[in-house]
């Protein structure tokens, strides 16, 4: 049976939630980037970010910085986690459009970040209250809605616990587990 770690970093707690339901699915061992787990005894490492201010947080670039030479010879999957819709608003003009990403595209650029060839990558939703808000993401968060999404920035809960659940499941066919 393959032995497998999901490793997250999460600044409010929805990518810590969705990284549980992942290695609750997986029956994966789970650790903080932060807390920088050596990833030398596990067969698949899997690997989650939220996105903030269109990047990856730091604890988990510095922990595939750290890791890349043990994580280019093990089984790499990575997921992401936004506060946003994802659409696109019609009457975007080019360069707006450019700017923003989908889930897929930034879980497909941090499974690159690893190094290491990917055996899935998956973007989930988000959960978003503005209230809870440090003053810096607030502003940034209320410039993206206003400039880019063109609507006042408005909390929801995109979380969605069973879908991360069942990838994790996924997750342990493909290895084997």
């Amino acid at each position: 049976m393959a032995k497998c770690l999901v490793v997250y970093a999460s600044k409010y707690g929805s990518t810590k939630e969705v990284a549980q339901a992942i290695a609750d699915g997986l029956g994966a061992d789970i650790a903080s980037a932060a807390n920088d787990p050596d990833v030398r005894p596990y067969d698949l490492v899997v690997i989650g970010s939220p996105i903030y201010g269109g990047d990856y947080l730091e604890p988990v670039k510095d922990f595939l910085r750290a890791n890349k030479p043990y994580l280019a010879k093990r089984k790499i999957a990575a997921f992401i986690t936004a506060a946003a819709h994802w659409q696109r608003s019609p009457g975007l003009t080019g360069e707006e459009d450019e700017l923003l990403f989908t889930q897929q595209e930034y879980a497909d650029g941090l499974a690159r970040l690893s190094g290491s060839d990917c055996v899935d990558c998956r973007g989930f939703g988000g959960r978003l209250i503005p209230q809870d808000l440090d003053d810096a993401d607030r502003g940034m968060l209320e410039w993206f809605y206003h400039f880019l999404m063109h609507e006042p920035l408005q909390g929801f809960d995109l979380l969605d616990l069973p879908s991360a659940y069942r990838w994790g499941e996924e997750l342990r066919e493909v290895v084997g587990g």
